[in-house]
C-alpha cells in the first residue's frame, strides 16, 4: 500500500494519535476551567481558553487533511494559522502577566507546601511562570520554524508537531496531578517529568525514523536540542536572581 505523505514522514496512524489531545485538553483542565466556567474569571482567561480551543481543532485537523490529501485544505487552514497564533501568543504572554500577578497578591497558585512561606512575593511569581514561559518560547520557535521551512515537507511537519505538542504541556501535566491525587500517589520526579521525557522520546524516535528512511534528520535533532535547552532552562532559572528580576520586566 502506498504511503501517505503524513505516513512517510511520521508512523502510520500519527494523525489519529493527534486527536488523543482532545480529551487529554479536556480532562487536564476540566477541574481548574471547564468546570467552573461560571465563575467570575478575567476577560483574558476565557478570551485565551477559546483561542486554545481553535489552537486545538487545527493541530488535531491539519494531519488529517494530509491523511486523506486535502492538500488545498491543509494549505487554506495552515494560512488562517498565520492570524490566529499571533492572537494565540498575545493572550499567551497577558496570561503569563495575570499569573505573575495574582503570585505577586499572594494568591494561592501551588499545592499546599509547594513554595515555602517565607518566600518573597516577587521570587514566587516568578518561579510560577517559568514552566508556561518555557512552553510559549517553544510554542513561537516551533511556530516560526514551522512557517519558515513550509516547503520543505520533513522540517514543516517536524516543527508543526513540536508546536503542536506544546499542549501537551500544560493540559497532560495537569492530568497527570488529577491521575495522583486519585489514587493518592504523590507527584514524584516520575509524575513531573514524564511529558518532558515523553516529548523527548517522540523526537528522537522520529530522528530514528528519518534516519532508517533516509530523510532529513536536522529538524527532529534540532527540537531534541531546544527541548533539552528548555529543559535545563526550566531547572535552572527558578529562583535565580537573574530570573528573578527578568521576569519582574517581562510579567510585572
Amino acid at each position: 500500500m502506498k504511503r501517505t505523505v503524513i505516513n512517510r514522514v511520521f508512523a502510520p496512524g500519527t494523525a489519529w494519535f493527534m486527536l488523543l489531545l482532545i480529551p487529554i485538553t479536556f480532562v487536564g483542565f476540566y477541574t481548574t476551567y471547564y468546570s467552573k466556567l461560571s465563575y467570575p474569571h478575567p476577560p483574558i482567561v476565557h478570551l485565551h481558553g477559546l483561542l486554545m480551543v481553535v489552537w486545538l481543532a487545527l493541530v488535531v485537523t491539519q494531519p488529517l487533511l494530509i491523511h486523506y490529501n486535502r492538500f488545498s485544505a491543509h494549505r487554506f487552514t495552515g494560512k488562517l494559522s498565520y492570524f490566529v497564533m499571533p492572537v494565540i501568543l498575545v493572550s499567551g504572554y497577558f496570561i503569563l502577566c495575570y499569573s505573575y500577578q495574582r503570585a505577586l497578591q499572594g494568591d494561592d497558585v501551588g499545592p499546599p507546601g509547594y513554595f515555602p512561606e517565607d518566600l518573597p512575593l516577587n521570587i514566587k511569581a516568578a518561579e510560577f511562570t517559568i514552566i508556561g514561559t518555557v512552553y510559549w518560547i517553544w510554542l513561537i520557535v516551533y511556530y516560526i520554524l514551522g512557517v519558515a521551512f513550509r516547503k520543505n515537507v520533513v522540517a514543516h511537519a517536524t516543527f508543526m508537531l513540536a508546536a503542536a505538542l506544546t499542549i501537551l504541556g500544560p493540559a497532560g501535566d495537569r492530568l497527570i496531578g488529577h491521575i495522583c491525587d486519585a489514587f493518592g500517589w504523590p507527584f514524584n520526579a516520575i509524575a513531573g517529568n514524564f511529558v518532558f521525557a515523553l516529548v523527548v522520546i517522540v523526537f528522537l524516535s522520529l530522528f530514528v525514523l528519518h534516519l532508517r528512511r533516509k530523510l532529513s534528520v536536522w529538524p527532529s535533532l534540532l527540537v531534541v536540542v531546544l527541548q533539552l535547552t528548555g529543559i535545563f532552562f526550566f531547572y535552572h532559572m527558578p529562583f535565580h536572581p537573574t530570573w528573578n528580576w527578568l521576569a519582574a520586566i517581562l510579567f510585572g
